[in-house]
């Protein structure tokens, strides 16, 4: 149970990166080993994320068991933590979903509004100017710079 539970997260991490390769591959009209083509950059993100993965498991199974010093307590999570991390994976997989049905611009927005806010706790208005600049300039540099179609 101890090395399923330290081994988990990179185990995650291969399944999910796998899921990526898999999406990678399927997307049509473009070969896999052209860069430019659409399926180049997430197949490569998802051969990484695989290493970083099989990497991970690795380390995890060669750390010796020890007691936990009054500082390895400390940094340890609680269960907020892992309920915001659980939770803003959620909320990553509903922001993917609403770029089928939401324009770029906005589902993105939004999207950055909520994580900055999630995660910092900063004030709405600054929240917002950031969010709104911030995909205001990207959308900028890869449609225009780099004549990429957002959907």
């Amino acid at each position: 149970m101890l090395t399923l539970r330290r081994t988990l997260p990179g185990i995650v991490m291969i399944i999910v990166s796998l899921v990526i390769l898999y999406q990678s591959l399927l997307i049509q009209g473009t070969e896999q080993l052209n860069p430019s083509g659409g399926g180049f950059l997430p197949g490569i993100i998802a051969i990484v994320l695989i290493i970083c993965g099989i990497v991970t498991i690795i380390n995890d199974l060669r750390k010796e068991v020890t007691t936990k010093t009054d500082e390895e307590k400390e940094r340890s999570f609680s269960k907020s933590d892992y309920l915001l991390i659980f939770s803003y994976f959620i909320f990553i997989v509903l922001y993917v979903l609403s770029l089928s049905f939401l324009p770029f611009l906005i589902s993105t927005i939004l999207f950055l509004i909520i994580s900055i806010y999630l995660l910092k706790g900063i004030k709405w208005y600054t929240n917002i100017i950031v969010s709104v600049v911030t995909v205001m300039i990207i959308y900028f540099l890869f449609s225009q710079l780099f004549n990429i179609v957002f959907p």
